[in-house]
Formats: C-alpha cells, sequence, structure tokens
C-alpha cells in the first residue's frame, strides 16, 4: 500500500471574474469612462433559450406534468440544457419525479444526456434511490455502463447510498459489477467503506469479486475493519472475502 485513500466530497466553486476594469464616477474621469465602456463588449449574462430552459428544468424539479406538457406543447425542447449542461429529464431523474420523467422520455428526451460532470439521468437516479425512474431510463436505453468525470456508474452510486434494489435491477439490466472509478473501487468496496450491508449483500449474491483491491491497495474487508463497519465485515467474511 502506498497511501491511505481520500475519500473526499467534492464542491463546487463559483467561479469568480475579476472585470479588467475599475471606474470611478468623477467628472474629471467622465471621459475616460466613456472610453473604456466602448471597448468592452456586450456580453448578454442570458440568452432567451436559457432563460427557457432555466424555466423547463425548474418545472422538472417540480413533478408538475400538466405544466410540462404545456410547456413542451408550446414549443419546449425537451433536451435543451442549462449553463451547468443539465437536461429536463437530469432534473426529474435527481428529483424522482417518474411521471416528469416519462414525460420527457415520451417527448424523445435524451435517456444517455450527460451533463458538465458527465452524470446522466440514470447515474442520478440510481444514486438517489428513485428505482421507478430508474426502471423508466432503462427501457428507454439508458447505459448502466455510462461513467461520470469520477469514473463513477450507475451501480456505484446505487451502492455507495445503500440502495439495493437499484443495484440488483442494474446488475439484471448488464451493469458491470466490477467495474472501478477513477480510483480503483468497486461498487462492493465503496458499500463496505460506507458501511452498508445490505448493498454489499446484494452484490455478493450477484458474484462480485470480494477480494477486488482499488488503487491503494485497499479491498472491500480492508475496509470495513478499518471504518468499524462489523456488520458489513461479516457479510465479507462469510464470503471468503479477506
Amino acid at each position: 500500500m502506498n497511501q491511505d485513500p481520500q475519500f473526499a466530497i467534492a464542491t463546487a466553486r463559483p467561479h469568480q471574474v475579476n472585470h479588467p476594469h475599475q471606474f470611478t464616477t468623477r467628472p474629471a474621469r467622465l471621459g475616460a469612462l466613456i472610453a473604456a465602456l466602448l471597448l468592452v463588449p456586450l456580453i448578454p449574462l442570458r440568452t432567451y433559450g436559457q432563460d427557457a430552459a432555466s424555466e423547463l428544468l425548474e418545472a422538472a424539479k417540480k413533478g408538475d406534468v400538466d405544466v410540462l406538457r404545456s410547456m413542451l406543447n408550446k414549443g419546449g425542447n425537451v433536451n435543451a440544457k442549462n449553463a451547468q449542461g443539465r437536461t429536463p429529464l437530469m432534473e426529474a431523474a435527481y428529483w424522482g419525479r417518474v411521471d416528469a420523467a416519462k414525460l420527457f422520455l415520451e417527448k424523445g428526451a435524451d435517456a444517455n444526456a450527460k451533463d458538465q460532470e458527465d452524470h446522466t439521468p440514470l447515474i442520478e437516479a440510481a444514486g438517489n434511490g428513485h428505482i421507478q425512474v430508474v426502471q423508466a431510463l432503462l427501457e428507454k436505453g439508458a447505459d448502466p455502463k455510462a461513467k461520470n468525470k469520477e469514473g463513477s456508474t450507475a451501480l456505484i452510486e446505487a451502492a455507495s447510498n445503500n440502495r439495493a434494489e437499484i443495484v440488483k435491477l442494474l446488475i439484471d439490466k448488464h451493469a458491470t459489477i466490477d467495474d472501478k472509478d477513477k480510483e480503483g473501487r468497486t461498487a462492493l468496496i465503496l458499500a463496505a467503506y460506507w458501511g452498508h450491508a445490505d448493498a454489499a449483500q446484494a452484490l455478493i449474491d450477484k458474484g462480485a469479486n470480494v477480494n477486488a483491491r482499488d488503487k491503494y491497495g485497499y479491498s472491500a474487508m480492508m475496509y470495513a475493519k478499518r471504518e468499524n463497519h462489523a456488520n458489513v465485515a461479516e457479510v465479507l467474511g462469510k464470503a471468503g472475502a479477506k
């Protein structure tokens, strides 16, 4: 083992832009102010399209199907993206708005769209435990093997959040059971790290490699013991984990 792995939650920091010009309104500098303003390009903060996309995404969060249907019938783009690359379907998936998700899919939403972090609707729904949305997405061709920028899949997200039934469903729909993220962690390793015995058992029952190791040389059993998750260690021990 070369080093102790770091399990940290990445948080987005607001993008800050320092304006290249600093102005004063004193009369003596009025001429300089006008000259400087003429050199600054006019950059719209939001376009009409972005406004429309934001309104549709906000409605998707609430899941009011009648409102959403009306917006789409009036020309709303079902695959519109906001500044973060998120679509209405992603928002419906994240918040578990199953009827809204089905409406978007019916209207041609891309089940495999990705935002700026490469999250897909399926990754969002699986991690948040929305099994009906997961089912709807899979029926419309959502890829259970898709990865975000951290290398995490829908299965890894489901296991990391102890969504045992979704773990089983994804594996039945051909998710790669021992796929690894960028840290070399499998779904079982992360279930063990977080102390999720139900997810760990579901993975073991489906044939997960109980002795897989991440890039630091740690196995699921090592994490279960290190984090004092005796229930997970017991589950792993019965399956022959070391």
